[in-house]
């Protein structure tokens, strides 16, 4: 099924909301769990990496002019290397959108909703994912956009309000617990801004390879942006090992703003940022591992899949029978390892056409 095409805006706040709205979960204690007072600036480590593998795939993107990353891998390394490297995409992509979807659920659960059962909560969430899947790329994009200029603006509100709390002196130790412990982790941790392969799934959407390079790369900065001040608004709000314990420490900051006695408890704009933010990207992350799928097996009709995949998302989302477990296993190990899945496809695919393929191009093109 041919997608339409979107604006740069549309596909811009799609990447971003992918990438930025896991700030809003444990991910955030987790960095300072491991880094402590550096988690601020580690996330712009994790953030070049994303650039430079990014750069990787605009080469691609350049050389396979008119194609996504799905039909570059299929022409440079064969439909079966291909269809297995997609296959990885798709993985991937489930296993982020299962995560991510299930630390959303669990603070929905504390926070907000302390009597539902995890099950509807998911189950809702996926109803109106699944919906606005069927409507299909376009729509996702224009309901991005739509939304993305009230959030974000939100999100400045709430981060401005809670300066009230800061405490400079919390940034220290500058270099957290170490250098080398910082800058190992922001390699690993990579994967915070592994979504960036959505851009290359949606390539076709983009007008041209211009379009593209603005928009991944303006996508990554932005959402560095995002994440970085999070953390930093999250150090300066409370001292590093009481911030590692948080579940949503910027929930926490947001229901501490106070300006007087009509002026507080405002984390319900939060709330609607939280969602918001978490359905679009989430929302994108889903049709990405559609996509994937229905390209290898070269399937026509997304919608069938759809609902499939929406059954798949739910017991994934509920397979893990604790919190603890989720947030001392499964969360910490898809951060620190799911830049494999997220990159590897582009390191294999990269060298073989630039070593093999790049010189056959430009004989075929001269000739």
């Amino acid at each position: 099924m041919e997608e339409g095409k979107i604006g740069n805006i549309e596909m811009l706040c799609i990447i971003v909301n992918a990438m930025a709205c896991k700030a809003f979960f444990t991910s955030i204690a987790a960095v300072v769990q491991k880094v402590g007072t550096a988690g601020w600036y580690m996330t712009l480590i994790s953030m070049s990496v994303s650039l430079i593998v990014f750069g990787l795939m605009l080469q691609l993107v350049k050389a396979y002019p008119g194609k996504n990353i799905m039909e570059i891998f299929d022409e440079a390394l064969g439909k079966r290397v291909g269809s297995v490297l997609n296959l990885i995409f798709c993985l991937i992509l489930l296993l982020s959108i299962s995560i991510t979807l299930r630390e959303f659920t669990d603070a929905t659960k504390v926070y907000l909703l302390h009597e539902t059962p995890p099950g509807f909560i998911v189950g809702s969430f996926i109803i109106a994912i699944v919906l606005v899947s069927f409507l299909g790329l376009e729509s996702l994009g224009r309901v991005a956009k739509l939304f993305s200029y009230p959030l974000i603006s939100t999100f400045i509100i709430v981060i401005l309000l809670s300066s009230k709390s800061f405490q400079a002196h919390r940034l220290y130790p500058l270099l957290g617990y170490g250098a080398g412990t910082t800058l190992k982790n922001g390699l690993i941790r990579s994967s915070d801004y592994g979504e960036i392969i959505l851009l290359g799934i949606f390539a076709k959407a983009l007008n041209s390879t211009t379009d593209f390079k603005s928009v991944g790369r303006r996508g990554i900065v932005i959402s560095g942006a995002i994440i970085s001040t999070v953390l930093f608004s999250t150090i300066l709000s409370f001292p590093y090992f009481i911030a590692g314990e948080l579940m949503d420490p910027l929930y926490i900051m947001a229901s501490l703003i106070d300006y007087g006695r009509f002026f507080q408890r405002i984390e319900v704009v939060f709330i609607f940022t939280w969602n918001l933010s978490t359905l679009i990207g989430l929302t994108a992350v889903f049709y990405g591992a559609v996509s994937c799928y229905t390209h290898v097996f070269d399937m026509n009709d997304k919608k069938p899949i759809i609902v499939s995949f929406a059954f798949i998302v739910y017991i994934l989302a509920l397979i893990v029978p604790t919190v603890s477990i989720m947030l001392d296993y499964v969360v910490p190990n898809l951060r620190q390892l799911g830049w494999i899945g997220f990159y590897t496809p582009i390191l294999i695919a990269w060298p073989i056409w630039f070593f093999f393929k790049r010189s056959k191009q430009a004989y075929a093109k001269k000739n």
